[in-house]
């Protein structure tokens, strides 16, 4: 390995989609797109070193349901197949994530796109493939490089969603109380970024643990604080690609609760600016390469699901709450009938989600000193903290909402709180022990991994 040569490549495909896409919204409140504040953008890195290689894309999007397609398929398995076919990188060595955005298309299975929109089937197929080109492209631009990684800190973007007070008080989802009121508030403000420069191309990654949430459930398409982070960071170095990768911010959101893209801008300059600092110094400093190692994982198990609500009187409910929606003859009732029909559709959707355990999947991926470990979907802050004090690698990034989306993870602590995330809808799959078991193997991964590399 020593006379091993690191060539890393990078893409990227604008994947901004057609207005008719339907975004994030709450049944029957699902409705298509009104204009574009700003484009989204696939973001592609593919690496080897002459044994082994790796790929990562990572999407301005909400998360990639396995099931979005519909049954018999599989999204991520698709993606990555076409992967493999274009580049002969190993399927379970690629890499498919999402920032998490929450002005972007319900990609997502907590409701049926296809089901209301099945004039959408076309454009979810292209999304596909444009997930495809971007890799294709990274694999095909690949040249010798050296790659430095470094830490920073971005604090002011992000604060816990789940905050206890000095006075006993679980401050849930409202301002956020003063620092001398906290008592917990779990959260990994870190941003490591890894710099890859070669003869003629640059490229970087990065990572940050905050929900895009600054904008959300409104009719502009926008890939949220991400998005202007990752473009400010190309922009001032001159790279090709900037991946984000998004964290465990399962209970972790933007500290000021508004739908301003005045804010969107701020905390992406604040993210981006440190972003660009800590790369702008690996080249200042002449920081070490990292050696030319590359492994990859992953681990396929299932975890208990939650118990299940009764199903039939929940369908019951909901059509009897869709005819007074139907025949409402006054705003005050349609909006009584509106809130009666979303208490009971959102449990309903759980169920049509499926019983008996819930399969997942984690993965690493070690690039160097950096190791990056996958959660499928919306691990809460202290797991992903557990996973980085406990991963041998100098530089460990946890990547929520990868290979798959299955939900939040909250710790038992909060099942016990209460509160929205493990509330009874299709948002939260798992039991109280799921969160626990899926750290526990991808803690075990990053060591098997780290140690095989």
């Amino acid at each position: 390995m020593d006379n091993a040569t690191l060539r890393v490549g990078f893409g990227k495909v604008d994947i901004t989609p057609p207005l008719a896409a339907a975004y994030l919204g709450f049944h029957p409140r699902q409705v298509p797109f009104e204009g574009i504040h700003d484009r989204l953008y696939a973001r592609a890195l593919a690496a080897e070193n002459g044994d082994q290689a790796i790929a990562i894309v990572s999407a301005d999007a909400l998360g990639f349901s396995r099931s979005i397609f519909g049954p018999g398929r599989d999204f991520i398995a698709e993606v990555r197949e076409g992967i493999t076919q274009a580049t002969g990188i190993p399927a379970d060595h690629i890499m498919v994530a999402a920032t998490h955005a929450h002005s972007t298309p319900q990609t997502t299975d907590l409701h049926d796109l296809l089901g209301w929109f099945p004039e959408l089937a076309d454009w979810l197929e292209r999304l596909k493939w444009q997930l495809v080109s971007a890799v294709t492209t990274a694999w095909q631009s690949r040249e010798p490089v050296e790659a430095r990684v470094g830490v920073g800190e971005a604090p002011g973007i992000a604060w816990n969603r789940r905050i206890l007070t000095t006075d006993g008080r679980l401050v849930i989802h409202r301002d956020r109380p003063p620092n001398e009121q906290v008592v917990k508030e779990p959260r990994d403000d870190r941003v490591p970024a890894v710099l890859f420069r070669g003869a003629t191309r640059r490229g970087a990654l990065f990572g940050f643990c905050c929900h895009p949430t600054t904008v959300q459930v409104q009719p502009l398409v926008s890939a949220d604080f991400p998005g202007v982070a990752t473009a400010l960071v190309e922009r001032e170095l001159d790279l090709e690609a900037c991946l984000f990768l998004q964290g465990a911010c399962g209970d972790v959101g933007p500290i000021r609760r508004t739908t301003d893209f005045e804010d969107v801008a701020l905390y992406g300059r604040s993210l981006g600016g440190e972003a660009v600092r800590q790369l702008a110094l690996q080249d200042a400093r002449n920081w070490p390469a990292m050696a030319p190692v590359i492994a990859a994982g992953t681990a396929c198990f299932e975890v208990p699901r939650r118990e299940l609500p009764d199903r039939q009187a929940l369908e019951q409910e909901v059509a009897r709450q869709r005819q007074r929606l139907e025949t409402a003859t006054d705003e005050a009732t349609r909006q009584e009938a509106l809130g009666a029909f979303r208490r009971a559709f959102e449990p309903l959707r759980l169920c049509q989600l499926g019983e008996g355990p819930v399969p997942l999947e984690v993965q690493a991926l070690r690039l160097g000193d950096v190791l990056l470990v996958t959660a499928e979907g919306e691990l809460f802050s202290e797991f992903g903290l557990r996973i980085v004090a406990e991963s041998p690698a100098p530089v460990t990034i946890v990547v929520g909402y990868a290979n798959g989306y299955q939900g939040y993870f909250p710790t038992r602590a909060a099942w016990a709180e209460g509160g929205y995330e493990p509330s009874v809808g299709p948002w939260t799959r798992v039991d109280q022990h799921g969160g626990e078991l899926l750290t526990e193997q991808a803690i075990a991964l990053a060591r098997q991994v780290w140690d095989g590399g």
